[in-house]
């Protein structure tokens, strides 16, 4: 008896027409299209939190270089209490010396800073930068060749 309700349900039906469903697939699929629109468009920032996770990086490693200088440099600030290391400090870069002692300062001279007494600079011959057709100009009227001699 059901299966003659549901053909005579089935013939009752124009053709060409389905039954109704319920609309939570087109719903589901409605929004799936619009989330994988959002991605594909970029709304939603990846490619930004990629980069912003990269730079985070970078700020730690740096923030890790600075400690090591940092703590680098509270070394130096601790050695310099004591009255040695002041004082070797004061005498290699300052150049101080103990009351009686006679201080030297030997610097040598540079080569490039003090020209040769009595040798004139030779002049340097400067050509003309040539065009491509002065270049051809020139090979083709002989400027080019040079003299044997």
């Amino acid at each position: 008896m059901t299966d003659q309700l549901i053909r005579e349900e089935q013939a009752a039906q124009p053709a060409g027409t389905r039954p109704k469903r319920s609309g939570w697939r087109t719903v589901l699929f409605v929004s799936l299209l619009v989330v994988f629109g959002l991605v594909v468009s970029g709304v939603l920032p990846l490619q930004q939190y990629l980069e912003r996770e990269n730079q985070v990086n970078a700020a730690i490693e740096d923030l890790a270089a600075l400690e090591s200088a940092n703590a680098s440099l509270n070394a130096d600030v601790s050695a310099l209490q004591s009255d040695q290391e002041l004082e070797r400090v004061a005498r290699e870069q300052y150049g101080f010396v103990r009351e009686g002692e006679i201080g030297y300062v030997v610097t040598t001279p540079d080569i490039e800073e003090s020209p040769r007494q009595g040798a004139a600079p030779t002049p340097v011959e400067v050509k003309e930068a040539q065009g491509f057709f002065g270049k051809i100009w020139q090979f083709l009227s002989g400027g080019d060749v040079v003299e044997d001699g």
